[in-house]
């Protein structure tokens, strides 16, 4: 079999996965998913497998500096994976909190009393 065409086919085997994976995490956070999905298409600029790998390397280590760090917690409404700190899911687009109408605070979706004021006076679910 030829070696480039083993190589071209590591190489889209590599791009591929870490785009899936990058595509997933970078959605559920609501983090310029669509560039960091395409970034990984650059290890078919590498000569090779070990220039390639480095290519990945580099990119995962840049994404995942740079990306909101926390947890992720089930939407209420369409339960994908999201990112704890965001008011509304990426994905169906509904409020994932709720709001103290006392303080005017954002309220966990499953909270039945602010943990700010204490109030139970909150915003419909």
């Amino acid at each position: 079999m030829n070696p480039n065409l083993i190589n071209l086919i590591i190489n889209l085997v590599l791009a591929v996965v870490t785009g899936f994976f990058i595509y997933k995490d970078a959605r559920a956070r609501d983090f310029n998913w669509l560039m960091w999905t395409i970034l990984p298409a650059t290890v078919f600029f590498g000569s090779g497998i070990v220039s390639s790998l480095l290519i990945l390397l580099l990119l995962m280590g840049v994404y995942l500096f740079s990306r909101p760090k926390g947890p992720l917690t089930a939407c209420p409404h369409c339960k994908k994976r999201i990112h704890s700190i965001l008011a509304f899911c990426p994905f169906c687009r509904n409020s994932v909190k709720r709001e103290c109408l006392r303080c005017h605070e954002t309220v966990d979706w499953e909270a039945t009393r602010c943990p700010h004021c204490r109030s139970t006076n909150l915003t419909d679910s």
